[in-house]
């Protein structure tokens, strides 16, 4: 390879990477965000939402579908009382009301977990910026090679 070459190729390396994004240094004082703006960009509007359907509509319909089936599984295990329909509906209702109940214990943690993510990710966004103040501008925590 001729050294003008090779002088090209450095010179083009070292051109993207002044461009690019550098992981080694932090951002200029005041932080990364917009002066004023909080840091954390998350969807309030839509995880509002979110826990309103799961509150108004998700769970209270979930809780009737259960107590429809669990009136008519009950009638038809009567109906069938003595046969092997009857006994095999009843395992099923059995199954079917576990699953509701898992169902109805999974959707209530989900809106749980949606009301408190807005408060959690502030914790972890003020614990990691915590963390990164610790770090003095006059250490350099990389290893030496």
């Amino acid at each position: 390879m001729a050294w003008d070459e090779w002088d090209q190729l450095k010179a083009d390396a070292l051109s993207r990477q002044q461009n690019g994004m550098r992981l080694d240094s932090t951002a200029p004082a005041g932080g990364g965000g917009a002066a004023g703006a909080p840091y954390l960009k998350t969807n309030k509007a839509g995880k509002d939402a979110a826990v309103k359907a799961l509150r108004d509509e998700l769970r209270p319909k979930t809780e009737q579908a259960g107590s429809h089936a669990d009136e008519s599984s009950a009638a038809a295990v009567r109906a069938f009382s003595g046969w092997s329909t009857g006994s095999g509906l009843k395992a099923a209702h059995a199954e079917w009301e576990l699953q509701v109940k898992n169902l109805q214990g999974r959707l209530a943690k989900d809106q749980g977990d949606l009301e408190a993510s807005h408060q959690e990710f502030q914790y972890v966004d003020h614990g990691v910026r915590s963390r990164i103040a610790l770090i003095g501008p006059e250490i350099d925590p990389r290893p030496e090679v």
